[in-house]
């Protein structure tokens, strides 16, 4: 058993004492837990490299461009946790790396961010087969808010006047962008539009 597991189960078995849920709901409180301290912890280990690579604050600002833009673009998860701690060291750490030793021009920043808008508005938001977004209208809703980030990113990228922080926020929409294509889907081998499979 892992820290994440003996912390929920011993959230859970608090859970149980000091409330009268049903088995049904113990399940998912007891799921969205263990997910909430799993990503606590991959938040540490990325955030504790950043810091040692003194590079924190600018693995923040892609962290949270990223996840503001992924909360309604959804997209692809890696199969276990290591790979998602590799993943985010990629992801994360690879834009910061590249946004400090390789100077992107604003034509290359629209380009990318015009690239993003065409993969948003073909495929946001991409469900996952643990959270299939049945919703025709609630899709409808998170594409026309993906777009809205993308859009508000693309003035705060040109109108900013650090290239690095530019370079930081343009990468982690792009990647973010990517990650919602069929071809992610195909890479980590993932079924994709989870909602069509899903029985009403």
């Amino acid at each position: 058993m892992n820290i994440a597991e003996k912390i929920t189960k011993i959230f859970i078995k608090f859970i149980i004492a000091n409330t009268e849920k049903s088995e049904e709901e113990i399940e998912k409180v007891q799921y969205g837990f263990q997910i909430i301290i799993m990503n606590l912890f991959k938040m540490i280990i990325l955030f504790l490299t950043a810091y040692f690579l003194k590079i924190g604050i600018y693995t923040l600002v892609a962290f949270m461009v990223f996840g503001i833009f992924r909360s309604f673009a959804c997209g692809v998860h890696a199969n276990t946790s290591l790979n998602c701690i590799i993943i985010n060291y990629i992801v994360f750490l690879g834009d910061v790396f590249i946004s400090i030793n390789f100077s992107l021009n604003k034509s290359s920043v629209v380009i990318m961010y015009i690239i993003s808008l065409i993969l948003v508005s073909l495929y946001a938001p991409a469900d996952t087969e643990e959270r299939p977004l049945v919703s025709e209208n609630y899709r409808k809703k998170l594409k026309i808010r993906a777009i809205s980030v993308v859009l508000t990113f693309t003035l705060i990228s040109l109108l900013i006047g650090n290239s690095i922080y530019m370079n930081i926020i343009t990468i982690a929409i792009i990647e973010e962008s990517i990650l919602i294509t069929p071809l992610a889907y195909i890479i980590f081998k993932k079924p994709y539009k989870n909602y069509e499979n899903v029985k009403l």
